[in-house]
């Protein structure tokens, strides 16, 4: 007997180096030489205890044993495979005599109580957490386990962990997190692999982390489910006043890192003030793809900071994830970047404060570089910010083809924008090659005031106290913008704006909302110091039955200092009339076009000082009739019957009996007090005018004030006149009072 078994016996090595497939088929070649067997019959039957032509087990080759069996083994032997049987824990494993040092990790190498080292046979990289005492039954705390494999993994030069479907407690807490290691890979089994915290966890700062110390490179964590469980952690306490960070139940936090992937992760729920952190200014390369994120608050402070993506550092992309919140669980930012060169595109939010925040850093460089394009942002109050980081500029950043919905009204915040700037005091570094392009930007409607939202309220809003260099805002769509549809310039009129273009956008029902201040409710507005600026191709319209905008372009000299600003080739329309053109005298328009009128004076529209009026009767007094006539005087020709207003002083309002005679632009004059004022909107019986009255205005009848002309040249000639040769005095008097006269007759003497 002991002869034929040595005669069956196979190297050590030769297991060791086949691996355990590559040893099956040895050993399986060796029975095929003892048995007579084929060899698709002696392989179909390896390791199948009971059955089949020939059995490994059977034969000797193959000794069947468990965890523990080896683990009180006191005699192993080189000469054959040891095949674990342990559910879940399946595998061969080879005595190494040569081995007196290695650590029992359970999964790779086995210590048995004689001190014989026992090493699992890998066919692949993979490690399974399962090898490793992990149970993923839902009940067995498996923290430690995990750590382990990933240990075991990174002791080998790197690998993956994988962790089959089922839910894994871990237990972090305080400090105590898994740790990731370089070259180790994350994997699972799609959304049935579950890591999930364990109830009453308390506080903890993260549940997958490392060392900030030391870099952590190359790694991917993919097609799994974190559920960070705060229905059943009543015993954190998420508290913003403490100064250490273990309370901040992070999913995943790197503060050292290069070429991290997170991909087809789900994060539900996520709790914590961020699910995923990699944040190192000096730190590289980060995607995130495919992944699901919804936010449920945990205990502590009602409303405490919290993101579900926040990056920090060079080279970054987010594509393709999905991040939820209810409103009611007050979910400040989906997506944050800092630093640059970053692609976010093809992301839904939903129910977030912010969509996407954008920042630069202090080692940004000279490049920002960031590209936010495709995106969907819904229920938010903020849709896309981006800024400075103290002096430190952003530059190059491509805003396009996002489409956005504002919840504002449910958010109830100070402030709510589609695509704005953003940051603090400090935060004052310039702005430079911005792009916004091709957007869809949609508000709540509202129309009370409430005493947290005065100003604030943009569709598009480079407003802080910054420089601004080569801006393009184009063929945007912006609806029902609150405030400001189009905004350029700061509030306290710091900073310069230069080289700004703003085309093709469509803003509808901006400025609707009624705010304290009237100044800012424009499609478009410029305010501070601009330097080049063309506001051209654009449609702005309210539809409301009555008007509830007020300016349709607003660049006034009240609000800044304007140079080389064109407005031209834009189309404002509303169905009543108004919103009020308000255009300081130093921005070039269009030329004034020439009017006609059939005979002279008019006796209907508005002439505006500077225009010129051709009359285009065909009855011609040669030599007096005139060519035309230069307006002035702004006015409005014709005859009010029958209108009369009120208005208190002070105010800019006057309600009229009758607007069917009324049109925005005409100039009217109100019997009391005798006050010459421009309509600029309509709405309904209410006539918003464009100065506040002066005096009282109680059922005062309201005219037309008429404009002033000046006629210049004549139609004809006037017959010759004779030489005056040889005329007397008396001749050459009347002759010069022909002359005269026919000044006159020509408009040139009064």
């Amino acid at each position: 007997m002991e002869e034929q078994k040595d005669s069956k016996k196979m190297s050590r090595r030769k297991l060791l180096a086949a691996g355990a497939a590559g040893a099956a088929a040895a050993m399986a070649g060796a029975m095929m030489s003892a048995t007579g067997g084929s060899a698709a019959s002696v392989l179909g039957a390896v390791y199948r205890e009971g059955g089949g032509t020939a059995s490994l087990t059977g034969a000797g080759y193959v000794v069947p044993s468990t965890i523990e069996e080896l683990r009180a083994m006191t005699a192993p032997s080189a000469d054959y495979a040891y095949l674990v049987t342990n559910a879940g824990q399946e595998g061969h494993f080879i005595y190494d005599p040569a081995d007196t040092a290695s650590i029992d990790n359970t999964g790779l190498v086995l210590v048995s109580s004689s001190g014989a080292r026992f090493k699992r046979l890998l066919e692949t990289p993979y490690l399974n957490v399962k090898w490793f005492g992990a149970k993923g039954d839902g009940v067995t705390d498996d923290m430690a386990a995990i750590q382990r494999t990933i240990d075991a993994a990174s002791a080998r030069g790197g690998g993956t962990v994988f962790l089959p479907q089922g839910t894994y407690i871990v237990s972090p807490s305080g400090q105590n997190r898994i740790m990731l290691r370089s070259n180790v890979d994350i994997l699972g089994e799609g959304g049935g692999t579950v890591i999930k915290v364990k109830d009453n966890a308390g506080d903890y700062g993260m549940v997958f982390g490392a060392s900030s110390a030391t870099p952590v490179r190359d790694v991917r964590m993919s097609h799994l489910r974190i559920d960070q469980n705060p229905a059943n952690n009543l015993t954190c306490n998420i508290d913003s006043s403490r100064t250490d960070s273990y309370y901040w139940q992070f999913a995943v936090a790197l503060y050292n890192y290069e070429n991290i992937v997170i991909d087809h992760v789900t994060f539900d729920p996520a709790c914590g003030n961020n699910t995923i952190t990699l944040n190192n200014v000096t730190s590289r390369n980060a995607v995130i793809t495919n992944c699901r994120f919804r936010f449920v608050r945990a205990l502590g402070d009602p409303d405490y900071d919290n993101s579900a993506i926040y990056l920090n550092g060079r080279s970054h992309t987010v594509a393709n994830c999905l991040i939820y919140a209810e409103p009611s669980q007050k979910a400040r930012g989906a997506i944050e970047t800092h630093g640059g060169t970053s692609v976010i595109s093809d992301n839904i939010s939903d129910g977030y404060y912010t969509g996407i925040n954008l920042q630069a850093s202090e080692a940004s460089g000279v490049h920002s570089d960031m590209t936010v394009t495709n995106n969907t942002i819904s229920n938010a109050n903020q849709g896309i910010q981006f800024g400075p980081q103290l002096q430190y500029g952003i530059q190059n950043v491509v805003i396009s083809n996002n489409t956005i919905h504002l919840a504002n009204s449910v958010h109830q915040r100070t402030l709510t924008s589609g695509i704005a700037t953003a940051g603090s005091s400090s935060d004052v570094g310039p702005h430079e090659n911005i792009t916004i392009t091709g957007n869809t930007i949609v508000f709540e409607e509202e129309f009370t005031r409430r005493a947290s939202l005065n100003e604030g309220a943009y569709g598009i809003g480079l407003y802080r106290n910054c420089d601004y260099t080569n801006v393009l805002i184009s063929d945007n769509l912006i609806r029902n913008a609150p405030v400001t549809g189009i905004r350029m310039g700061s509030t306290a009129k710091v900073g310069v704006s230069t080289n700004i273009k703003i085309s093709g956008n469509m803003i509808v029902n901006a400025g609707h909302y009624p705010a304290t201040s009237e100044l800012y409710r424009a499609g478009i507005l410029l305010r501070s110091t601009v330097n080049g600026a063309d506001i051209s191709g654009n449609y702005i319209s309210d539809t409301y039955d009555e008007a509830k905008g007020l300016f349709s372009i607003r660049v006034n000299d009240f609000d800044g200092t304007f140079t080389n600003v064109t407005v031209k080739n834009n189309l404002i329309t509303t169905k009543q009339g108004g919103l009020w053109f308000n255009v300081s005298p130093s921005v070039h328009l269009e030329a004034p076009p020439a009017k006609t009128v059939v005979s002279f004076p008019p006796t209907s529209g508005t002439y505006i000082q500077g225009e010129i009026v051709l009359v285009t009767g065909l009855s011609v007094d040669a030599g007096k009739t005139p060519a035309g006539f230069k307006v002035t005087a702004t006015g409005t020709a014709g005859t009010l019957t029958g209108v009369t207003g009120t208005g208190a002083v002070g105010t800019p309002y006057l309600v009229v009996n009758d607007v069917s005679q009324l049109q925005p632009e005409q100039w009217i004059r109100i019997e009391q007090g005798n006050q010459l004022r421009r309509i600029v909107r309509i709405s309904g019986l209410e006539v918003r005018l464009n100065a506040s009255l002066t005096a009282i205005a109680a059922s005062s009848p309201v005219t037309f004030a008429a404009p002033s002309y000046m006629a210049f040249g004549s139609i004809g000639k006037l017959p010759a006149v004779a030489d005056t040769s040889g005329s007397t005095l008396a001749e050459l008097e009347t002759e010069m009072n022909r002359v005269k006269q026919a000044l006159r007759d020509y408009g040139i003497l009064s």
